[in-house]
């Protein structure tokens, strides 16, 4: 991109300041957008030398776009900002909060630091395995896990409902297992996107390799990545997304579940992908359930503090943007937050935990089983 081309059209309004959560915590012009933005200038008309101090400041941000959708000159400020962290990590290296999973996914393909091999152990979380364990030779879809919701505990209840609601809607779904990589996006967050060009291409291969039609994906973040960076005619569709076909499709019977929720929109799913409507339809369809927006929804979501690798430089910072989060939460009076996100639950909900907040924190895929089962 055309870094000059973006700096040109900001007129330092302040606007972005606003939105930033990050910025409205640490209340330094250096951390908003705004001051991002001018210190991109000054190195792009070589009034800056990049170092140890500038590699710090544009680590402090989420990538959440928050700061894009307010700026009234149309700044691409999400892709400028990924564009300088490129360019600080080529000149000054890595970041040394992200250097050990920058490592870890060079060797072990993933960003737990375990061996890939064991990306499927969540399958023992299901009550019934069949034998092919779905990992198949060939299949209709093809669902790509994720490392989060792979390697994470607390997550891996997202791909345990997922496939009880695929095996209900009888569809032909296969998964990598051991096969599956990382997509690649916390390279690109972390400032070394070429580092993952293998990790895309050998996906890829192994998603062709089963014949499928549709890839789906419980992760918004691996959505993003493969709809904007993987070069394919596949039919590629969020979970949410999937689910709502099944529903209007009539695959799935959906019973009462007495209950008022919120819904937090995930960045990469909301803002940085587009997708608002299919979530909601999955929650209006479900009887007996009433949902209460957020204050800040769909556009203006506001992030959980899970974003743009965040939570590994900052954990602290992390945490008070979640505690934000909560706040939000409590105001709409409900007692259970949806989100259709595996990074959002962790962060949303370890906060909660820690604090002792009364409120469930659920993935929609969780609520659905729910309606399914009625447990």
């Amino acid at each position: 991109m055309d870094i000059a081309e973006e700096f040109s059209q900001c007129n330092k309004c302040g606007l972005c300041t606003s939105t930033c959560p990050v910025s409205k915590e640490l209340l330094l012009e250096k951390y908003s957008p705004r001051g991002k933005i001018q210190l991109a200038r000054y190195y792009e008309q070589g009034k800056l030398e990049l170092s140890e101090h500038y590699k710090d400041i544009f680590a402090h941000c989420l990538l959440c776009g928050a700061c894009a959708v307010t700026c009234p000159s149309g700044v691409r400020l999400k892709e400028v900002f990924e564009d300088l962290r490129e360019r600080i990590a080529s000149q000054c290296g890595l970041h040394h909060q992200v250097e050990g999973v920058v490592r870890s996914l060079i060797e072990n393909r993933n960003i737990s630091g375990e061996d890939n091999e064991e990306r499927a152990e969540w399958l023992e979380l299901l009550d019934e395995l069949p034998a092919h364990a779905y990992e198949k030779d060939k299949a209709e879809v093809a669902y790509f896990v994720g490392c989060v919701a792979s390697f994470f505990p607390m997550a891996q209840i997202i791909p345990k409902n997922l496939v009880h609601i695929l095996d209900a809607a009888d569809v032909d779904f296969a998964i990598l297992g051991g096969e599956e990589w990382c997509c690649g996006f916390p390279l690109i967050g972390a400032g070394v996107p070429g580092k993952g060009r293998e990790m895309m291409a050998h996906n890829l291969e192994k998603v062709k390799e089963l014949g499928v039609k549709t890839v789906v994906f419980s992760c918004p973040s691996c959505y993003k990545t493969w709809k904007a960076f993987y070069d394919t005619r596949l039919e590629l569709l969020h979970a949410t997304q999937f689910i709502d076909k099944l529903i209007s499709d009539g695959a799935l019977r959906l019973g009462d579940v007495n209950l008022t929720v919120t819904y937090h929109d995930p960045c990469d799913l909301g803002r940085n992908a587009g997708v608002f409507e299919e979530p909601r339809r999955i929650i209006n369809a479900i009887p007996g359930l009433r949902l209460v927006e957020l204050g800040q929804n769909r556009l203006q979501s506001i992030c959980c503090g899970g974003g743009g690798n965040l939570e590994m430089v900052a954990p602290d910072l992390s945490g008070a943007l979640a505690q934000k989060k909560i706040e939000e939460i409590q105001q709409t009076g409900a007692r259970t937050v949806l989100t259709a996100c595996q990074q959002c639950v962790r962060t949303i909900k370890s906060r909660a935990r820690r604090q002792k907040v009364d409120l469930d924190v659920l993935d929609i895929t969780e609520l659905v089983v729910k309606a399914m089962t009625g447990e």
